[in-house]
């Protein structure tokens, strides 16, 4: 199954990010969980690999979070990109 760098990064940064960090946790996310959210996707990258992709997820983790905060109301509908005029 061929799966594009920006999709693993995206379903990597979602599954890692999911939880909410106790207060005082190491904030940073580790390779055993990127191993895991790899496989769950069936994928399974090398810890070299992993490595690469770990400064990636951490450096995007907070917009992923105001994201996730961030209340969109039902009345607004999903977009496929550019909408009809």
């Amino acid at each position: 199954m061929t799966i594009s760098r920006r999709r693993m990064i995206n379903l990597a940064a979602l599954t890692v990010g999911a939880g909410t960090p106790a207060a005082g946790a190491d904030s940073g996310i580790s390779l055993s969980a990127l191993r895991n959210a790899s496989a769950v996707n069936g994928l399974h990258l090398s810890d070299d690999r992993l490595g690469l992709l770990k400064p990636v997820l951490e450096q995007r983790m907070p917009g992923l979070q105001r994201l996730r905060a961030f209340q969109l109301d039902d009345s607004v509908a999903p977009t496929q990109g550019i909408l009809d005029k």
